[in-house]
């Protein structure tokens, strides 16, 4: 017999209805591990996820659901509208059906309608890259050691007092909030919502204070890895990530994004080990906005040599003609009609050249390319859906 099979976002479930298909799916049975504890910033009841999701019910019963979530990026005054994509859940009785291509296919067509330049999400590569996401961007990984501390800092207690923030209403959030806006990368996050992003995927908010007085921040997630830290001023590192290591005990990392150079080199000064890896799975749905954005953000903090150069991109959602240029430290990024260019590629050779460390692709292109990229694509985990 055939069976109705529907799908679209929101299609009529309710709360818990989602929610119990989105634990059933991951086999999920804690509270702890379950999706409202691992993401509040999305899960909670008054949020409405179920508005959020391509439900996939079949004969009128919720079957399958891709979670598809909206959020900002301000990149050196550049706005790019972002997509993650999450939860993308199959209850075990129907699987093998098409049912996540179906919900997954119905999302990707209204991103790109919608005008979203960029979405990401986790999980394993070869299953995404059907729908155009890959690994890229670049993740800097420091491991911060006892050896590291004792040659760096002697047997010096800690400089900073370091104190987990709980409270909504901790007036550290304002100032954290406030450092955030200072940066030149941004992620846009509602203060109402703060404290839920910083605890995503059981990450910790942690404080900075000298006395009375805020030094700076970090998320610290349950790996004993800093997913994000800020200070007031770049000389408080050093201080604060021998604070840290007091204040968790043993041996600790930290992730950093390219454009925070200076915190990078105050760390490749000393730490033990250092790792570049891909930083999430991206897929560009608009190259103009996302190669104008951060090619500003490497310009912020590198010096990158004037020229011009073409391409012809088939990205996911359609071909993209892109003149590049940079003269005098100042960058264009415009569509041409131009019938020649200098590279042509498909969608994932694309964001390999443009976004990847690790590009075999590159290495056969001109000199001015190789210096150019890759660019320094990012995102911080809190972000992460």
């Amino acid at each position: 017999m055939n069976k109705d099979v529907q799908c679209g976002r929101g299609y009529d479930a309710s709360y818990s209805e989602l929610m119990e298909l989105l634990n059933t799916s991951f086999g999920f049975t804690e509270p702890e591990e379950q999706f409202l504890g691992l993401l509040p910033k999305l899960y909670r009841e008054e949020y409405r996820p179920q508005d959020n999701n391509y439900i996939v019910a079949e004969d009128g019963v919720p079957v399958a659901a891709v979670g598809a979530y909206d959020h900002t990026l301000a990149v050196c005054g550049h706005s790019l509208k972002c997509r993650g994509i999450g939860n993308v859940a199959v209850h075990p009785d129907y699987r093998s059906k098409g049912y996540m291509r179906i919900a997954m296919d119905m999302s990707l067509k209204d991103m790109i309608s919608d005008g979203i330049a960029i979405s990401t999400l986790g999980g394993h590569r070869r299953r995404y890259q059907y729908f155009g996401y890959d690994k890229t961007g670049v993740k800097y990984t420091y491991t911060i050691t006892k050896n590291n501390i004792r040659h760096m800092f002697g047997n010096s207690n800690a400089q900073y007092t370091v104190r987990e923030i709980t409270a909504p209403d901790d007036p550290s959030v304002d100032l954290i909030f406030d450092l955030n806006g200072m940066l030149p990368i941004q992620p846009i996050r509602p203060r109402e919502k703060y404290l839920d992003i910083a605890n995503s995927w059981r990450s910790r908010l942690l404080g900075f204070f000298e006395d009375e007085r805020f030094v700076g921040y970090c998320i610290l997630d349950k790996h004993n890895c800093v997913s994000e830290i800020q200070v007031t001023n770049g000389g408080e590192l050093m201080g604060a990530v021998m604070s840290l290591y007091a204040y968790v005990g043993n041996e600790y990392k930290i992730a950093l994004p390219p454009h925070q150079i200076a915190y990078r080199r105050v760390l490749e000064s000393f730490a033990e080990n250092i790792t570049q890896t891909t930083s999430m799975s991206y897929n560009i749905l608009d190259y103009r906005a996302v190669i104008e954005a951060f090619l500003d953000l490497k310009l912020s903090y590198t010096v990158l040599p004037d020229g011009e150069m073409t391409l012809l991109i088939h990205g996911f959602a359609g071909d993209e003609n892109i003149r590049v240029s940079i003269k005098d430290g100042r960058s264009s990024v415009e569509y041409t009609e131009s019938d020649t260019y200098d590279f042509e590629f498909s969608h994932l050779d694309a964001m390999s050249f443009l976004f990847s460390l690790d590009a075999t692709i590159r290495e056969q292109a001109s000199p001015l390319a190789r210096l150019w990229f890759p660019l320094p694509i990012c995102m911080f985990s809190a972000d992460k859906v």
